[in-house]
């Protein structure tokens, strides 16, 4: 840790800056494929490093790297730049990087902005050290890890492939193995009724949630009908409340049910441990019809069932049939992670994490065939192959060892559903940036990283580069 000290006030002060930049991908301009903010990210980080004395590149706004060594080989540290929406909740702004009790907050403190910071700041102590390196290194920079890949995928595409490669953006000791992952759309379509009917609800209003790999915190619905009707439907949502979460709040006014629904916002590779406000919605839709009240679109109706039926609260694809677990990568994950209702369309995205000795068309196809019994689509999106390097290989080896100097423990490589840049390579792996006892509020509100931890990174990341890439 000494060595990286004298480090510490432009460390934290980087990250404050980085974190102030609202790095969520937007609309692409000229040169800026993933929106101003994003690109705005990936040239600080540019500029930092090459103020710092390494060598950078920018490739057209997708990624870019920072280099220092030499050596026909490359070590790869992975980072990303961009991050999904703030959401709801925060007690701290998300966007300022303030600094409090030794804690840095803001979207990105540790998922990823801080890590990159750690990573820049450990080749520079690399360098100011003058170790011997037989391998280059190459701090590499991502740009919509959070929504789609395509950044590290040009990256691949245009440029030089890492001999072996960790990344900062999971957990220690070291993950060698990922689940795979898949996206998909639960899409129904139908036209609202008109007929005038007591016990009928027009839907005015249903959304919740902003990305399928986040567990969403908020859900709204608002519905129209007769008073007595929107009386009980009221009844039924608030009898699903529980302390501390779901908490289902009401009201009527003007002829009009607002439902709102608050659960506990998560990330979708651990939705258990999480409360999928969603969800409950859902449930809470699938409860008035089964009251005997209906509603007047016949796509929420489709929708509302097929849940019902198949997923429910569950996040294990149990009632989807598609359960299924293995010994190298554990169960199954499933996150409805969207809920929207709008143009007589209803629809839900979900995320799947799923183990590495299943292929995606085993999950996929029952998903199909149980949407196509409600008269529902199942549009797959965004996908990620899974992840298994060896536990006895050099790479996995060397990184137990900076991570057992550092922890003064025994280190067992794990296995997650989280879904890091590692997969997009063929000899990588995920490495911290926390230790297995921290909890950071990834994809949650008041996300932050410890000053203690930011030093503690830049530390084990330069003595994994030292390892990996010395002589």
């Amino acid at each position: 840790m000494s060595c990286v000290e004298k480090y510490k006030e432009e460390i934290v002060r980087s990250t404050q800056e980085i974190l102030r930049i609202p790095s969520i991908e937007g609309e692409p301009r000229p040169g800026m494929p993933f929106g101003e903010g994003v690109n705005r990210a990936l040239e600080y980080v540019l500029e930092l490093s090459e103020r710092l004395g390494l060598r950078t590149k920018n490739l057209d706004g997708y990624a870019g790297y920072a280099e220092y060594g030499s050596g026909d080989e490359l070590v790869g540290i992975l980072c990303h730049l961009d991050v999904v929406p703030a959401g709801e909740g925060w007690t701290k702004p998300p966007f300022e990087g303030v600094v409090e009790d030794g804690r840095i907050y803001g979207r990105g403190a540790t998922d990823n902005k801080g890590p990159t910071i750690s990573a820049v700041y450990a080749l520079k102590t690399v360098m100011d050290a003058g170790i011997p390196l037989q391998r280059r290194v190459r701090v590499i920079f991502g740009t919509n890890e959070e929504s789609g890949w395509r950044g590290i995928h040009y990256y691949c595409q245009h440029e030089e492939m890492p001999t072996m490669a960790f990344v900062p953006d999971a957990t220690y000791p070291v993950v060698n193995v990922e689940k795979g992952i898949v996206h998909l759309r639960l899409l129904s379509r139908g036209k609202a009724e008109t007929a005038r009917d007591e016990r009928l609800l027009k839907v005015l209003e249903l959304q919740g949630g902003h990305r399928p790999n986040m567990v969403p915190s908020q859900c709204t619905c608002r519905l129209e009908g007769h008073q007595s009707t929107l009386e009980r439907a009221a009844e039924i949502a608030e009898g699903l409340s529980e302390a501390p979460y779901p908490r289902f709040e009401t009201s009527i006014a003007g002829g009009i049910l607002t439902i709102s629904v608050t659960g506990l916002a998560g990330h979708a590779s651990t939705p258990d441990s999480a409360v999928n406000a969603a969800a409950y919605m859902l449930q809470a839709l699938s409860k008035i019809m089964e009251a005997g009240y209906s509603f007047d679109s016949a796509a929420v109706t489709q929708l509302a069932r097929l849940v019902s039926a198949h997923i429910g609260l569950e996040t294990n694809g149990k009632s989807m049939g598609i359960g299924f677990s293995d010994v190298v990568s554990g169960h199954l994950t499933l996150n409805i992670g969207v809920l929207n209702y709008q143009n007589d369309q209803a629809y839900i995205d979900i995320d799947i994490r799923y183990p590495v000795t299943k292929k995606q068309e085993e999950i996929v196809e029952p998903i199909k065939a149980a949407a196509a019994r409600f008269g529902i689509t199942a549009e797959p999106g965004h996908s990620q192959r899974s992840l298994h390097v060896p536990e006895e290989s050099f790479l996995v080896q060397q990184l137990l060892k900076v991570y057992e100097k550092y922890a003064g423990k025994k280190g067992k490589p794990l296995a997650i559903g989280g879904g890091t840049y590692a997969r997009a390579l063929d000899n990588a792996v995920a490495f911290g940036p926390v230790f297995p006892e921290d909890q950071r509020n990834i994809h949650r509100e008041d996300e932050y990283a410890t000053i203690e931890e930011l030093l503690r990174n830049t530390a084990i990341f330069a003595d994994a580069i030292s390892l990996l890439a010395g002589k």
